[in-house]
């Protein structure tokens, strides 16, 4: 089930709300998936050996994240999580590009994890302060603790920039991260062409316009406090992984995922 096959599942204006609402968990969803399995690559080789256990709780929270979000838009669409996180092609999946390539280094894991666990909280929070509560209690509650886990993992990223920021090889490997990943960070914001206003529906309570600016602002403010700089550009190809355009990192990531799976999964006798 694509993006598009959702948007275009409703007949009526009263389906509009859970047509965004499947097209907002999936991307969320795609993301944890994505990131909750790159950020597993640190496992065992983390800095520290208290960094290891802290990176491998991380990514343990985005992968139970991305299970739940499953879940729900396999309840909305008819479907199974195992179809949605196992059996789409690599252009089926609306993650951001932010969260699929391999980490260059600890730094570059840093900034990407950083810039995900702030976008993130700002999507929950869109998504809590629209109509969901009023279209699932349950759902909502789910998202409140999904957004209080993420404001855990922002923290700590912010005292991993504050580390790096004190040490001149880590300031110049963070600097060089952020000048990388910017475009991508704002990229976060985007969306695959559908039929569904987030704001109109309901969905979100800020349009992701406004989620973007609320992006820049709050990490410009964490960069600067640590004296890192916030590249000057444009916008760029907003939304390209939202789009279905991906780079050959995912591909590779979710044959790793598929084969880990299947060799885990029990053979009757």
């Amino acid at each position: 089930m694509t993006v598009t096959d959702i948007s275009e599942t409703g007949t009526a204006e009263t389906d509009e709300f859970e047509q965004g609402l499947a097209v907002a968990l999936l991307e969320a969803a795609d993301d944890d998936h994505v990131m909750g399995n790159r950020l597993s690559d640190w496992t065992g080789v983390a800095p520290t050996v208290e960094e290891d256990v802290s990176i491998s709780n991380i990514a343990q929270d985005e992968l139970g994240h991305a299970e739940g979000l499953y879940e729900e838009v396999a309840d909305i669409l008819g479907t199974s999580l195992d179809q949605l996180a196992y059996q789409r092609s690599p252009g089926e999946f609306r993650n951001a590009q932010l969260v699929e390539r391999e980490f260059e280094d600890w730094a570059d894991t840093v900034v990407r994890q950083y810039f995900f666990d702030v976008a993130d909280a700002i999507r929950f929070e869109a998504l809590l302060e629209g109509d969901l509560a009023q279209y699932d209690e349950s759902l909502a509650g789910y998202l409140e603790k999904v957004d209080e886990e993420e404001e855990y993992h922002t923290e700590h990223g912010e005292v991993w920039l504050e580390t790096l920021a004190d040490e001149a090889d880590g300031t110049e490997k963070v600097q060089r991260a952020i000048d990388e990943n910017w475009v991508d960070g704002i990229a976060y914001f985007g969306s695959a062409p559908h039929a569904v206003d987030f704001v109109e529906a309901g969905v979100y309570a800020a349009s992701l316009e406004d989620q973007r600016a609320q992006f820049v602002e709050e990490v410009t403010a964490t960069l600067d406090e640590c004296g890192f700089e916030v590249p000057e550009t444009d916008v760029g190809d907003v939304g390209a992984g939202r789009a279905g355009k991906h780079t050959e990192d995912l591909t590779a990531l979710l044959e790793e995922t598929r084969e880990v799976r299947k060799q885990g999964v029990d053979v009757p006798a």
